[in-house]
């Protein structure tokens, strides 16, 4: 079941386990918070783009037991990880792993979907920056992927009525929000993440709804380390169980 370089990971919830590099990009705190953000997906069709190790679709099919998880991923080597880890938990018969570049992918996939999920690679390409295509590259930087292709494509999977789910640093947020509205994509819901309580926020989690009427609902915000830097009680239960409980 492991490569070498790979280790086997607990995600502190009903025993899944998660096959991640050893000195490869690894999920954050912030997947998590994404995969316990997403709500009512119970029998419902969903798809992650840039599903990477897989631990975002993974966890919401086991808290939530939607209808089917279309997981769309760039990078072979992250599929065939991401395919392992599912099978060890055993879920292959929720999650279906795509190797595709997300633009375009609703010609392959369809366009009929409830949910759409993404945590998009934060930090945009600079000018002068050298644009690597490692992997810790492409997930981290648009080098593949920009805010604003998250969105075109989202509307285009998306059924009406149907909900974008996206985690984004901060200082993106009007950026969103203004893509949201560009491509049918309203945004409804916001939660701020703080690192420490008295800090600014530096992400942001927003549920978009297609051909959403205007209006945004501003939820409880989420302080991620306590004064002594460890996981808030907020936090921990999120680890431990789901966040719409």
């Amino acid at each position: 079941m492991l490569k070498s370089n790979e280790v086997l990971e607990d995600l502190q919830y009903r025993g899944l386990k998660i096959i991640q590099q050893k000195d490869g990009y690894r999920f954050t705190t912030d997947a998590v918070l994404l995969a316990n953000f997403v709500k009512n997906a119970s029998n419902k069709k969903i798809v992650e783009l840039g599903s990477g190790s897989g631990v975002i679709s993974i966890l919401i099919a086991a808290k939530q037991n939607p209808q089917s998880i279309c997981a769309v991923e760039i990078q072979p080597d992250m599929c065939d990880m991401s395919k392992r880890s599912i099978a060890l938990n055993g879920l292959s018969d929720k999650i279906n792993v795509i190797l595709t570049d997300i633009k375009g992918c609703h010609t392959l996939i369809g366009n009929c979907f409830d949910i759409v999920v993404v945590n998009p690679p934060y930090r945009k390409i600079g000018s002068g920056q050298r644009q690597d295509t490692d992997k810790i590259s492409i997930c981290r930087h648009e080098v593949l992927l920009t805010l604003c292709d998250v969105f075109m494509q989202a509307e285009k999977l998306l059924k009406y009525g149907g909900s974008l789910y996206i985690v984004h640093q901060f200082e993106r947020l009007a950026d969103a929000c203004t893509l949201g509205r560009q491509f049918n994509l309203e945004a409804k819901e916001i939660c701020l993440v703080f690192p420490k309580k008295d800090a600014a926020p530096n992400l942001f989690l927003m549920r978009c709804a297609k051909n959403g009427k205007a209006g945004i609902k501003w939820l409880n915000p989420i302080v991620v380390f306590d004064e002594q830097g460890n996981y808030t009680v907020t936090v921990k239960k999120l680890y431990g169980e789901s966040y719409n409980k």
